[in-house]
């Protein structure tokens, strides 16, 4: 996944590159910008960096936050707060002449989330009262709650809570407990006349109550639709954010994917993947991206986590020949006996992926040589080297026929000792760049956050407009969306 740092050419837009070169910082590669445009040169054969292979997607991650009021609220409408009635008697048992009748007042639920699961507790209190026929003489009868104080069942529902492939919540609610809510006497039903504790048939009737409610539970919870927030901040990832003057950062989503969703208290967290691939685009306009519908979600299968994004960044010729001058700084060194200096050097694209330098010596001699080789990346100290560094002896250089003790190792060991130019510069801007990008906020809804673990070089290329540093940046980067 490409993130390029804008390219220009070496002279016809070099004010181009002084505007570049500001945006990213007032020096690049440690040199100032100037007005004066490098010297002329040759244009070569297109000699464009190759396009990275198609990295793996980077994953952000989104934990979606959800209250579990709303679900809580639905359960409610569902759930009746009154059970039984004391004109509905009920045999106990096989014994035709033994009865009971009831009646129940749930209270309101609470709600907690622990692991996957949402929890539901209330408290119903109830009365009940049994009869008896006796074989001669009328029924008799005794109960227990008529006062203020009556006994007391808890009851406890559980559902886990998902998403579905399209975006709807899903349940499968399951009645965890119903039971008295404490061991004292208060909270028991036992009616002396039948010599019994009704309290198991109120219990009984009670979860009985409640597993008729489970189907409608579970279709009410599903009917719980995010598509329209979640379509919201899908949205905002796939529009260009606006880094700077003719810089743009698209995300690029392409698939969410969900894992095991895990709560505490009264919110639930679902572990959503962003797989995406971010790139940097470059251009006066805003670029034009393709709109895609939401993806119906996915289910995450892969350990793989954090971010992989192939970032390019150009060391321009003029910042080169600058740069080695500098480095050279009119040094004066004895070739054989011959006090030379280095005034001047210029970088050269060449065909074969290859790098001339034009070195302009004073002294003894008075002129100008070419020299060849392939760039490279020293590791160690963070440079692009040219460790192969020879003259150039298919080119007619009057200057090495005239005087051939230019030709000695020594002049070519010290050209190869100081042709070095830091990349760490380029590097720090390209990181710098992307902290920007990956550390906002998107719309009303959507705080993008993340970090750049690693920089590491993959690659160099020599291109018409430049050497093109590649590297590939790794870290972790999430997005926290704000509920409505």
């Amino acid at each position: 996944m490409p993130l390029r740092i804008w390219e220009m050419s070496v002279a016809a837009k070099w004010s181009a590159i002084c505007r570049g070169m500001t945006l990213l910082g007032t020096t690049v590669l440690g040199m100032a910008c100037t007005r004066e445009a490098p010297p002329t040169v040759p244009v070569p054969p297109d000699m464009s960096a190759p396009a990275p292979s198609r990295a793996q997607a980077s994953r952000l991650s989104v934990p979606l936050a959800y209250d579990i009021t709303a679900v809580m609220g639905l359960v409610e409408h569902v759930v009746p707060t009154r059970f039984g009635s004391m004109d509905s008697v009920k045999q106990i048992g096989d014994n035709d002449r033994r009865h009971y009748a009831f009646q129940a007042v749930r209270g309101p639920f609470t709600a907690f989330a622990d692991g996957n699961l949402l929890h539901l507790r209330a408290t119903i209190s109830y009365q009940a009262r049994g009869f008896i026929k006796p074989p001669i003489g009328p029924t008799i009868s005794a109960g227990c709650g008529q006062g203020a104080e009556r006994p007391r069942l808890v009851v406890e529902l559980a559902t886990p809570l998902t998403l579905t492939t399209h975006w709807h919540l899903a349940s499968k609610a399951r009645i965890v407990t119903v039971a008295p809510a404490s061991t004292e006497p208060r909270d028991h039903c036992d009616v002396s006349i039948l010599h019994k504790d009704v309290t198991e048939q109120v219990v009984g009737a009670a979860r009985g109550a409640l597993a008729d409610r489970l189907t409608s539970i579970d279709e009410k919870v599903g009917s719980i639709d995010l598509t329209k927030q979640v379509t919201e901040w899908w949205q905002m990832l796939a529009r260009p954010i606006k880094l700077a003057d003719g810089i743009w950062l698209t995300l690029g989503p392409e698939q969410l994917s969900m894992g095991h969703v895990r709560g505490h208290s009264r919110t639930l967290v679902v572990p959503v993947r962003l797989d995406a691939h971010p790139a940097i685009i470059t251009g006066s306009a805003e670029p034009v991206m393709l709109s895609r519908t939401l993806p119906a979600l996915a289910r995450d299968t892969s350990t793989g986590d954090g971010y992989h994004i192939v970032m390019d960044g150009v060391v321009d010729y003029g910042t080169a020949s600058r740069e080695l001058g500098s480095a050279f700084g009119n040094k004066t060194f004895n070739v054989s006996g011959h006090p030379v200096r280095v005034a001047r050097v210029t970088v050269l694209p060449k065909a074969g992926g290859k790098l001339g330098l034009s070195a302009a010596f004073t002294g003894d001699v008075t002129g100008t040589i070419e020299l060849v080789g392939t760039p490279a990346v020293n590791h160690v100290d963070g440079t692009i080297t040219v460790p192969d560094l020879d003259f150039d002896l298919q080119s007619s250089n009057p200057l090495l026929k005239s005087y051939s003790w230019l030709r000695s190792g020594a002049v070519r060991a010290e050209l190869r000792k100081r042709a070095r130019i830091p990349i760490a510069p380029v590097l720090a801007r390209g990181k710098a760049l992307l902290l920007e990008g990956l550390n906002r906020r998107i719309g009303d809804a959507v705080t993008l956050s993340g970090s750049v673990d690693s920089l590491a070089v993959v690659g160099l290329f020599v291109t018409r407009d430049g050497m093109t540093v590649r590297a590939e940046a790794r870290g972790q980067a999430g997005l926290a969306v704000k509920q409505h």
